[in-house]
């Protein structure tokens, strides 16, 4: 797979290599950062819990469309999940704030995240202005997905 870009007026073309056996590992890793279930992905992703055991334990060769299915369940980009290169900003990069933008690179945000955080709309407009605010925003948004998930959990029982 390849990707294309431009930096500057300088048009580049780099290859992204993807390993399948290493798909598995990086869904469990993405579900359980975010504190789900496999029963909660598999409904938040429209497959099944059995496929997606199969696809965590065993080597799995997904479709692109089902990869897209998972990472967007994850909130994140097909890329993110893959491995392949994260890309920091979205949009117009004025519309994430300098301190923002040291936060995401400390933090290794990926894409999702950086525009989640990025889309917040603020009282008076006054959002974080250092990256410790904007790590105390994030990890309470985590916290919050998190506790939603063991709610979700506990209905399920």
């Amino acid at each position: 797979m390849a990707s294309v870009g431009t930096v500057g007026r300088k048009r580049y073309r780099r290859r992204v290599s993807f390993n399948p056996r290493d798909i598995g590992r990086r869904v469990r890793e993405e579900r359980e950062k975010a504190g789900l279930s496999l029963a909660q992905l598999a409904a938040a992703s429209g497959l099944t819990k059995a496929y997606l055991v199969r696809l965590e334990n065993q080597t799995g060769n997904p479709s692109i469309e089902v990869v897209v299915q998972i990472a967007e369940a994850l909130d994140l980009t097909a890329a993110d999940l893959l491995g392949g290169p994260v890309i920091r900003f979205v949009g117009d990069d004025s519309d994430v704030p300098p301190s923002l933008r040291a936060f995401a690179d400390e933090a290794s945000l990926s894409s999702s995240d950086v525009k989640m955080l990025a889309s917040i709309r603020w009282r008076d407009q006054d959002p974080p202005r250092t990256s410790e605010r904007w790590r105390y925003v994030y990890r309470s948004l985590m916290m919050s997905r998190q506790i939603d998930a063991e709610e979700a959990d506990a209905e399920e029982i």
